[in-house]
């Protein structure tokens, strides 16, 4: 096995690397000494004071509590352990714990150790010559104390060189400490600014002649204390100080005069500047709660100076702004003051990647570093050290992890950009590159930041010694997070050497970049940034988690049966090969690790490979079939499963809102291929074999069955959601898709459900149906083996117990499917026949609801169900039964209920059961034409002989003689004719002994409903046609030498004079229920022809319209017009009489 060449480079990380992005490099430096670590370690920060300080000048660092004072010379520790020196301070009567003294180091040279100088808040002042003196207990020291006034205090010290201090004080005071030599020793004397020494000079006599009136500084509080460098002016320095929000600028002389040069009140000017750059920011000012914090000189001259200041400000968050327990947020920013007459002028404001409440952080007063002249510039917190750029807009920050863990110090190397920060655990080093921070682009650098910030998270984050703790800067960009999350995501997905070290061993390679990952949306969590990401987002992130969890499954089995020298893995190898060709990374040796290492992210795109090998197996008939279909089951099996269970998992963590957006595991591809491969399973299987090696090789996929359904039906679901999701709705095709996959999933369902069944997976079959409520599949499963009576159903339990969970749901497919299988008996045995009003009520079914009302002894409802049904009933049996049964019914009411009948819903029974009456009456005479033959004739012999005997005057009207043998067919099979096609039969029959079956035929239509008016008064027509040609006319009115008797007695005897004496009454029918032979000629369109005989071609209604034409011709020719006036009349007359 092998691993590519360019995932063997070493990685250079040093293990005491504690940060390292493009701009800076921060690692481990030096341990504290013993001493200071001891007093730390069990330190209460939050009620303890401690300051210190990193003095790259002398090489010293100081940390000092509100007792002691601890030194050492700090780049000793790179060699060994350094010599600490401890040193008592000074007591002081104001104060709380948390008010530490202020100290210096006092540098002497290279040549001997530096002198001490340490202040209380209450004035004492204690000064050692030498760091020496504090290996001998510290007692040799010289004192002295400022002349404070009552509750006056020292704020600040600041060195303004090796032998000249400055001390500020709550009052607006200063102090010049100077160092001076006596005896051959250093001691250390003070005095208040303004205060001329009393030794006369000319250079200060003439200085203060020629100088403006003195101003006299107002009173306020001094939190900070700068001095301009040097400049050609040897004998004087400029010092600009912050008393409240006020600047006051101090010439100060080396003689040892100093002069407050103008003050200026700068709250109103940085209140604007604030605001405009921050419109968030509360425009009361008391609101604003503006607080200057410190100060440094950028430029000086004697009558103006660009001055640096760092400024906070409350902003109340909207959520907590009604809650008054939640302290407000201070927001930290550098404004840029040009400093003169005759006002201050703020020119820019840039904001400090830090906020803080007063429940977070060590207490201390934030101030500033200058790196190169103020190129950039280090803001020291008490759990934080940030970095921002003036001439860009980089920043990053050192952010501490450990809230048992404090800022102490920060040193700058003058002339260099190598910063010295130390903690209360360690001292670290950061080296920036200012060639980067000066190429620092704001359009990308926003989105390579964050990117940065994460990616050191998951490299150095998670170790236990380092000190750091890596977070978002605050007002975090939305796309720039997200940009770089998924960036720094897929990075670990394609094994960045960056970010995995590389690794032969595979699974160990493998849970690196799972825990990278996991650390990854840890971070994300834990800085409450989760909400600013987007849902394609995150989903993003879960699936290149999920992904990789899954490809860590597969992994670990494979590499298990590579161990085991089994042949399951053989499949996948092939498969990753087929894969990797063509994505053009077939060149690597070991391309299955390759895969695993690169192209995790397409795990998906791994399986149409898997079952491209299974196809080309199955289409050779390959005698390794079974094999291959049961290692591409596991593939595709764990793979999925492996993934669904990691996503369930962690969707919490993830922030996950379902349904999920276009996932990968229900692409069609994947959904194809589960669909396919438990196809070809299930079709293995059940091929019959009689070897019992090959039944023993089918064991493995069979086995495999019920998982194949289960990922497929989840991954068809997970599939519809999103389809039905409103993300997918804008795009048209997403809803065919979904309608079309609909369909599919309803078709299928039962299908794979009863191949499980098949195969004695019954009870995963019954889960599964229940899981996606399938109550269709449930109630057809449940009826597989006996079904009546319902107690000898094996399922029996079982579906009683789905009517008591599902209800409705399930007895509504439940009596349907009875419905359907015609198990009328098994669903009115059921015990639960509550629910069957509900489902009629739903479900109106009056073929079948009759039964159960006749049961309930509802017999209106049944009457008036049956009516119905036989007017759909298409056999005449059960149209003759439905009938006598619901006249049954309606009678019933009468003794059962005393209710009196429907004498209209009873003549309707009557009606159609005289219908069915007059189909037996016609089957038997047409019947009786069957006599003469002998033995069991066919159905279309039946038809022929009847056609001849019983229409024979239909034999030269071809078309009209076809309509009448499809009709004899139909009665001939026991079907219910509708009732224009009994009329037609009627009149189309020979009614040489049957005049009657004409007005049978007329009463029939005139009861007849639901017919168009137009297609009755057609059929009216047709009738009357062919009672007008019924007789020979020719004989019957030749009246030579025949009585009037004679004559009257052969018209009675017509088929007209039948057909009119049973028409003419009263409300006998409609308009055209008499037609004259003049309204008899009228035959109907082609179009109504095709609309009457419905199925008939163009040609065969063309057809019976020819034969229609024929005998309105014959009508025709007869004249019947005076004769149809006198037989009416001999009609009538005969009435009257009573004949």
């Amino acid at each position: 096995m092998d691993v590519d060449e360019d995932m063997m480079h070493e990685h250079t990380k040093d293990e005491n690397l504690f940060a390292k992005s493009s701009e800076l490099t921060a690692a481990f430096y030096s341990h504290l000494p013993v001493e200071v670590k001891q007093i730390l370690k069990n330190a209460d920060f939050y009620s303890q004071g401690f300051t210190g300080e990193v003095d790259t000048l002398t090489d010293y660092a100081v940390v000092a509590s509100r007792e002691t004072c601890f030194v050492w010379q700090y780049s000793q520790a790179l060699t060994g352990i350094p010599t600490c020196y401890i040193f008592q301070c000074p007591r002081s009567n104001w104060g709380d714990n948390l008010s530490t003294p202020f100290h210096a180091l006092v540098p002497h040279g290279q040549t001997r150790e530096p002198g001490l100088i340490v202040i209380s808040t209450g004035g004492v002042i204690r000064y050692w010559d030498s760091l020496g003196i504090g290996l001998a207990g510290g007692d040799n020291f010289s004192v002295t104390e400022l002349n404070l006034e009552s509750e006056e205090q020292v704020t600040t010290l600041t060195r303004a060189d090796p032998h000249t201090y400055i001390a500020s004080t709550s009052a607006g005071r200063l102090f010049r400490l100077s160092l001076t030599v006596s005896g051959g020793r250093h001691h250390l004397v003070f005095r208040t600014f303004g205060q001329n020494q009393s030794s006369g000079s000319l250079t200060r006599l003439l200085s203060f002649l020629s100088s403006p009136t003195s101003l006299l500084p107002e009173t306020g509080n001094i939190t900070a204390v700068a001095l301009a460098n040097e400049t050609e002016d040897v004998m004087e320095r400029f010092l600009w100080i912050i008393s409240d929000t006020r600047l006051q600028k101090w010439s100060m002389s080396v003689e040892g005069w100093e002069q407050l040069r103008f003050e200026q009140e700068v709250a109103e000017q940085v209140q604007d500047a604030i605001r405009k750059a921050f419109p968030s920011a509360p425009s009361d000012d008391a609101d604003l709660d503006l607080e200057l914090l410190d100060l440094k000189i950028e430029s000086n001259t004697r009558d103006h100076g660009k001055l640096l200041l760092l400024i906070s400000y409350a902003a109340q968050e909207e959520e907590s702004a009604m809650d008054p327990n939640v302290p407000p947020r201070r927001i930290h920013a550098l404004v840029r003051l040009s400093c003169g007459q005759p006002a201050p002028v703020v020119t820019s404001v840039q904001s400090v990647p830090y906020q803080s409440t007063l429940l977070t952080g060590a207490p201390m007063h934030p101030r500033m570093n200058m790196i190169l002249d103020g190129e950039l510039v280090a803001v020291q917190f008490g759990d934080a050290v940030t970095l921002c750029a003036r001439d860009n807009d980089y920043m990053d920050r050192f952010e501490l992890k450990s809230t048992e863990d404090r800022t102490l110090g920060v040193g700058v190397v003058p002339g260099d950009s190598e910063v010295l920060l130390l903690t209360a655990t360690v001292l670290m080093k950061a080296l920036i590159d200012m060639d980067q921070v000066k190429r620092y682009n704001p359009q990308s650098g926003r989105a390579n930041l964050i990117k940065s910030i994460m990616t050191q998270a998951i490299l150095y984050g998670s170790s236990p010694e380092n000190p750091l703790h890596f977070s978002f800067p605050p007002d975090i960009d939305e796309e720039a997070l997200m940009s770089g999350a998924e960036q720094l995501s897929q990075a670990v997905m394609q094994s960045d050497w960056e970010l995995i070290k590389p690794n032969h061993d595979l699974h160990t390679q493998m849970s690196n970049r799972k825990d990278r990952l996991s650390f990854l949306i840890k971070f994300i969590n834990d800085n409450g940034v989760l909400g600013k990401m987007s849902q394609r987002t995150r989903q993003r992130l879960a699936t290149d988690g999920e992904k990789l969890y899954a490809a860590h499954q597969l992994w670990m089995q494979h590499n298990n049966f590579l161990g085991a020298s089994q042949s399951n893995s053989v499949l996948l190898y092939d498969a990753v090969l087929a894969y990797m060709d063509a994505v053009g990374e077939g060149n690597h040796d070991d391309f299955v690790r390759a895969f695993f290492r690169m192209k995790v992210e397409d795990l998906g795109g791994l399986l149409p490979y898997v079952l491209g090998i299974v196809r080309q197996s199955s289409y050779e008939h390959s005698l390794s079939l079974p094999d291959d279909i049961s290692q591409a089951n596991w593939i595709v099996v764990t793979i999925l499963k492996s993934a669904i269970s990691y996503r369930e998992y962690n969707m919490a963590v993830y922030g996950i809102t379902l349904p999920l957006l276009d996932p990968w595991s229900s692409q069609p591809s994947v959904v194809e291929v589960l669909s396919e491969l438990f196809s070809l399973t299930t079709k293995l299987v059940e091929t019959p074999v009689a070897d019992p090696e090959i039944v023993k090789a089918r064991a493995v996929p069979k086995g495999q069955l019920p998982e194949l359904a289960t990922w497929m039906f989840a991954c068809i679901q997970e599939r519809l959601d999103w389809l039905d999701s409103p993300a997918a709705a804008a795009d048209s095709a997403s809803e065919r898709e979904r309608i079309d996959l609909e369909n599919t999933f309803e078709q299928s369902r039962p299908e794979i459900l009863e191949a499980l069944r098949r195969n004695k997976f019954a009870d995963e079959a019954f889960q599964l149906a229940e899981k996606y409520r399938d109550f269709r599949s449930l109630a057809s499963l449940c009826h597989k083996d006996t079904i009546y009576p319902p107690q000898d159903n094996p399922n029996a339990e079982r579906i009683q117990s789905y009517i008591d969970k599902f209800k409705e749901e399930f007895t509504t497919e439940l009596y349907q499917w009875y419905i359907e299988h015609g198990e009328l008996r098994t669903m009115f045995a059921q015990q639960d026949d509550e629910y069957l009003d509900d489902y009629f009520s739903e479900h109106p079914n009056m073929s079948v609801s009759w039964l159960h009302d006749l049961g309930k002894r509802r017999y209106s409802l049944v009457s008036e169900a049956l009516l119905t049904e036989a007017g759909r009933a298409t056999e005449l049996v059960s149209k003759h039964l439905v009938l006598s049964i619901g006249k049954l019914a309606q009678i019933a009411q009468l003794h059962e209920n005393n209710i009196p009948i429907d004498q209209s819903v009873l003549d309707a029974f009557h009606d159609g059961l005289d219908f069915v009456s007059i189909h037996e009456t016609l089957i038997d005479d047409l019947k009786s034409a069957l006599a003469p033959l002998r033995g069991k004739q066919s159905l279309e012999k039946q038809v022929e002989t009847i056609a001849e005997t019983k229409a024979s005057r239909l034999s030269k009207r071809r078309a009209l003689q076809h309509v009448f043998k499809l009709l004899v067919r139909r009665l001939l099979q026991g079907k219910a004719l509708a009732p224009e096609d009994i009329a037609e039969i009627l009149s189309l029959k020979d009614n040489t002994n049957s005049p009657e079956s004409y007005a049978t035929a007329l009463d029939i239509l005139n009861r007849a409903q639901n017919i168009p008016n137009a297609r009755v008064k057609a059929a009216y027509r047709s009738i009357w046609r062919r009672i007008y040609i019924h007789d020979d006319w020719d004989v019957l009115r030749q009246t030579v030498n025949v009585t009037d008797e004679e004559v009257n007695a052969r018209f009675r005897g017509s088929a007209l004079y039948v057909a009119l004496r049973a028409t003419i009454r009263p409300n006998a029918g409609f308009e055209g229920y008499i037609m004259a032979p003049s309204e008899a000629l009228e035959i109907p369109q082609h179009a109504d022809i095709a609309l009457r005989y419905t199925g008939i071609s163009p040609d065969e209604a063309e057809d019976i319209r020819r034969d229609l034409e024929e005998e309105s011709q014959e009508l025709a020719e007869l004249r019947m017009d005076e004769t149809f006036m006198c037989i009416r009349q001999l009609v009538q007359d005969d009435l009257r009489r009573g004949e």
